[in-house]
């Protein structure tokens, strides 16, 4: 999508009104590509980073001027997205402002003292939050042609069945309730005994697992649904589990704990599981593309003046 790096002189002074790169009545932050950036945008970016620096590569102890830069850096992803969506001609919708006004409204109950004192107003907050819902807009406009486009629509929903797995399960571990020292051999034995006894008991249903795993004491998870990049679980769980045929239960065995778990058939449970992780895996395909694409068009944007401390 580089057709947008050529018009951003075009559609910027457009833009300006709409994004909050206003003319303000004190001078500005920064002029960045042509642009003015208002004090109060350049306070809250620089507050944000001097919040949490460790999100930006900084430590405790950051220099100044690292601050600085990082907040001119997220300025200028400020101006991308309002300049990106100008020139797709995208507009929010109703529902989407609505949001906008309810966050506004939910952060300044609890922080418009903060704001205050950096010198940030309601009306900045607003610009600001309505450029980050900007860029869920371009994001849908750029890779989301909709469930009609019957290729892309494959593609996501080989990705589904490809990263995710649906199972119940129950663990237990080789440790001691305090988690101070590790059971005995033949206490760990007795587990193991123990779930391979539910694994043959477990039959080919959902509820005769559960009903195996109530009868050795235990009570199964409901059906959890894992992405492949998930963690929480020991290396190589979610490899296992989808190796695993539909509807089969395995036990799995682990330095400190043992699984006994049983598969779901992703497929059986319904088009509406998919459909509520759909946008989940459009995100997975797409995010690295899109960040490239807002920081390879980020870079082309030049600080021209700076009137920051």
């Amino acid at each position: 999508m580089k057709k947008f790096v050529s018009v951003l002189l075009i559609f910027v002074i457009a833009a300006l009104s709409l994004s909050g790169c206003s003319f303000p009545p004190k001078k500005a932050a920064l002029v960045i590509s042509g642009a003015e950036i208002s004090r109060e945008i350049y306070a809250y970016y620089l507050d944000k980073v001097e919040s949490r620096p460790e999100d930006y590569g900084m430590g405790a102890n950051h220099k100044e001027k690292e601050a600085r830069d990082a907040a001119i850096e997220l300025c200028k992803r400020y101006l991308a997205l309002n300049t990106y969506f100008a020139s797709l001609g995208l507009l929010l919708t109703p529902g989407e402002k609505v949001t906008i006004a309810d966050n506004v409204n939910n952060f300044w109950i609890r922080s418009a003292n903060h704001y205050k004192k950096i010198g940030v107003s309601r009306a900045a907050l607003t610009r600001i939050l309505t450029s980050d819902a900007y860029e869920d807009a371009i994001f849908t406009k750029l890779y989301d042609p909709g469930i009609a486009d019957r290729k892309s629509e494959e593609k996501i929903t080989e990705y589904f069945y490809q990263n995710f797995i649906a199972f119940r399960s129950i663990v237990a571990y080789f440790t001691s309730y305090d988690g101070s020292s590790r059971i005995t051999g033949q206490q760990k034995q007795e587990i193991l005994d123990s779930f391979a006894a539910i694994a043959a008991a477990s039959g080919s249903t959902s509820d005769e697992f559960t009903d195996a795993c109530s009868a050795a004491g235990y009570v199964a998870s409901d059906i959890l649904i894992l992405d492949r990049a998930s963690e929480g679980y020991p290396n190589g769980f979610f490899n296992r589990v989808y190796l695993m045929d539909g509807g089969t239960t395995a036990v799995m065995e682990y330095d400190d704990c043992v699984f006994a778990v049983r598969k779901e058939d992703l497929r059986e449970l319904g088009e509406g599981l998919y459909a509520s992780y759909r946008s989940v895996c459009i995100n997975a395909m797409h995010t690295e593309d899109w960040n490239n694409e807002l920081s390879n068009y980020m870079a082309s944007l030049t600080v021209e003046e700076e009137n920051i401390k």
